[in-house]
């Protein structure tokens, strides 16, 4: 779920704020279903219909909807396959499955990819729409809540290492069908231990969170910044061409992030250690073995530029691209 992205929660349940997108391609199943709902309270202007998977995730990122209710099959696809899609978007948003097949198997499937609820539209009523809408609304807002702790940092509130490998892996794969670049950046901080010893750990606290705001400042709109490690950061890159603008990226993170820290317990001028990597993804490589690969080479990178650290005393990049 790294990477995913929340939509606005319609809070404690308010039917008159709820936004709805109804995905059907039968004109007349639609119609009923858009009075089913208007009569649970949705206004009718908060109801937005779809009958393609592409007109569905247009509608989703453009507007700031809170549940779906998808039709299970819709020629040549299901319900499910925009679950996918949606989940492959970034988006988290709670699905409802409607169908007219009275099928305990596919009740179940659709409940085992996530959807909250699964109804059948003979059997259709205001009531059990109106109380599968609560259920779900009530028990995605709490998985929500969940999952945005497994995958942030508890100090900085950036991703975490999970949470960035999970990412990886989703943008290696997403770009090998193009054949795209994609780079990661490790940043490794020097001196944290002396910090620790001299300021104490709230000011190394301190410095974490400043860091973790100059790299997500300076980091390209495209591009994913994670806390990995106890002092390491690290930067998923995608949106460019040649392998040397990752090094131009991670160069202007580092100018921006090193330099003197203000703490609570004074001033701590940091430098940091970076090591970059990138590379073309084939669409015939595993996802998650390439992804694991950049980002061990990156990480190899950053600890050649520790050891150059060491000896020059000041901040030190090292690239590296796969082939």
């Amino acid at each position: 779920m790294i990477g995913k992205t929340s939509r606005g929660s319609a809070g404690a349940y308010a039917p008159g704020a709820l936004r709805v997108l109804l995905f059907e391609d039968n004109a007349m199943d639609a119609a009923l279903m858009k009075k089913f709902l208007q009569t649970t309270g949705v206004r009718p202007t908060h109801i937005y219909h779809a009958d393609t998977i592409p007109s569905a995730l247009q509608t989703l990122s453009r507007e700031d909807v809170h549940l779906c209710v998808a039709d299970y099959f819709l020629q040549p696809h299901t319900g499910l396959d925009l679950m996918d899609e949606v989940r492959r978007s970034g988006l988290d948003v709670p699905f409802i499955m409607v169908s007219a097949l009275d099928d305990r198997d596919v009740d179940e499937g659709a409940r085992a990819h996530g959807a909250y609820a699964f109804l059948v539209k003979a059997n259709l009523t205001v009531e059990n729409l109106e109380r599968s809408i609560r259920y779900a609304l009530t028990h995605h807002a709490r998985e929500s809540a969940l999952s945005r702790t497994a995958f942030l940092d508890g100090l900085t509130r950036l991703p975490n290492r999970r949470s960035f490998i999970e990412h990886l892996t989703n943008v290696v794969s997403d770009n090998a069908q193009t054949a795209a670049m994609v780079g990661v950046a490790v940043f490794n901080l020097n001196g944290t231990a002396q910090v620790n010893e001299t300021l104490g750990h709230n000011a190394t606290d301190e410095l974490l969170c400043a860091i973790a705001r100059r790299l997500s400042a300076a980091r390209h709109p495209s591009d994913l910044v994670a806390r990995v490690g106890g002092d390491e950061f690290a930067v998923v890159m995608t949106d460019f061409l040649l392998a040397s603008q990752t090094r131009e990226r991670a160069q202007r993170a580092l100018d921006a992030a090193a330099g003197a820290v203000e703490t609570s317990a004074g001033v701590y001028a940091i430098t940091m250690a970076c090591g970059v990597a990138s590379q073309t993804v084939g669409a015939n490589v595993l996802a998650s073995a390439s992804a694991e690969r950049l980002f061990e080479q990156a990480s190899q990178a950053a600890r050649t530029a520790k050891r150059a650290c060491r000896t020059g005393g000041a901040s030190h990049l090292v690239f590296a691209h796969l082939h």
